[in-house]
């Protein structure tokens, strides 16, 4: 695809919009997995991509290779979502798509499906914590908060809510080595 149907969105043209939407959303949507393997997420985001350019299309730059500037903006918008989601990856992982290293998307539905069982394994061993407990690891671990927050917000002591901490973790470690 060339910069002249780039000026063509710039310009309104509803038609080129769609042509770039449609020839490129399935190499952006592979492109977009090997950075979250959330399918919905990246789906969402390819979405909101093109939305907010469609919106911005007055003030935007020129681009020459539009495949390129779309990678881009997919990849920064799919990290910005992971860091506010406090999701942890390391950054070589990242590096990886610098490198042109791609895997298959047989390969990387799998990794997403091992994924869904590792969260699903993860999530019925929460199950087996107390009320308390849970309410705490949420509190520690998906909300961020340091155990002084959490004994003041809870009315317990500090000492408590590391115990509490402690014996949590003691029992998911238990389950899911199983």
């Amino acid at each position: 695809m060339d910069s002249a149907l780039w000026k063509e969105i710039k310009s309104g043209d509803k038609a080129a919009f769609k042509t770039v939407y449609q020839n490129c959303y399935q190499e952006l949507y592979i492109f977009g997995f090997r950075v979250s393997a959330d399918k919905e997420k990246v789906k969402d985001a390819i979405h909101e991509m093109f939305c907010e350019i469609w919106q911005k299309r007055n003030t935007i730059n020129e681009v020459e290779n539009i495949k390129s500037y779309l990678k881009t903006y997919l990849k920064r918008k799919l990290l910005k979502d992971l860091v506010n989601n406090h999701e942890a990856y390391e950054v070589s992982q990242f590096d990886n798509l610098e490198a042109g290293i791609q895997h298959s998307y047989e390969y990387l539905l799998i990794e997403s499906q091992s994924s869904t069982l590792k969260k699903e394994k993860i999530y019925r061993a929460l199950n087996h914590l107390t009320s308390s407990q849970r309410e705490i690891i949420q509190l520690k671990f998906y909300d961020g908060l340091n155990y002084e927050q959490i004994a003041v917000l809870l009315n317990l002591k500090t000492r408590t809510v590391y115990n509490h901490v402690y014996e949590a973790l003691v029992t998911l470690k238990r389950i899911l080595k199983n």
